[in-house]
């Protein structure tokens, strides 16, 4: 998110939102969380909905890539951070990636982490909550309507493939333990530290290399500071 005092941008009333949802994210009950408690205050806040129900994975990279998205005023993702992951790499993918990127995009927390939406929930000035508290909190903001800009980090692998995250990257163990954790999804977030305890007792040793392009000194630094830099 943008710093305070950035200008916001406002979605327009009647609004018409293409909600991406996966069914599996989380213990299994984004559908009927989106059902019960979501699509009532969005119909309140006249924010009609398209809801597209992922069958696969990378189902909604594909459908954000290859959809004309003028008919939608807004992007739902109603998941955990993996299924906004595969909407935010798939819109970069398009040939108009410049105009696709600043459709306002929404998370809601459907998932089995939810950092994002946490994050958001944070900035916009509530209270720190979790499970159904936060699943309300964050339509409620969506029917606010205020958008404002996010940051991505864009990072390239040796075989040549560019990703692009809004929270960050993981590697090695961190990694092993989201992708080993996938068949306790029924458990919620009690997934990652039970993956975590597998993986700590198969500890595995990697071995990579990492190169990065080091920040631009600062205005007014010091010349000792930027001698001391790496």
């Amino acid at each position: 998110l943008s710093p305070p005092g950035d200008s916001y941008g406002v979605l327009p009333r009647p609004c018409h939102a293409l909600v991406l949802l996966n069914p599996q994210s989380g213990s299994g009950r984004a559908l009927d969380d989106f059902q019960a408690v979501v699509q009532p205050m969005l119909a309140e806040a006249d924010i009609a909905t398209t809801v597209f129900v992922t069958e696969r994975p990378h189902h909604a990279h594909e459908k954000v890539r290859d959809e004309d998205l003028s008919q939608w005023d807004t992007l739902v993702v109603m998941s955990g951070d993996g299924l906004l992951f595969e909407v935010v790499n798939g819109l970069m993918e398009r040939p108009d990636w410049r105009e696709a990127m600043k459709k306002p995009l929404c998370i809601l927390p459907g998932g089995s982490g939810n950092a994002l939406a946490a994050s958001i929930n944070y900035y916009a000035g509530y209270d720190h909550v979790a499970k159904k508290k936060l699943l309300t909190n964050c339509p409620f903001i969506l029917c606010k309507g205020l958008y404002t800009q996010m940051d991505l980090v864009s990072l390239s692998t040796a075989s040549g493939k560019r990703f692009f995250s809004f929270l960050g990257f993981g590697w090695g163990f961190i990694s092993d333990v989201d992708i080993d954790s996938e068949k306790y999804r029924w458990l919620g977030s009690a997934r990652f530290t039970l993956g975590t305890l597998q993986c700590l007792a198969k500890l595995r040793v990697y071995h990579g290399r990492l190169s990065y392009l080091p920040a631009p000194a600062e205005q007014g630094s010091s010349p000792a500071r930027d001698a001391a830099a790496p």
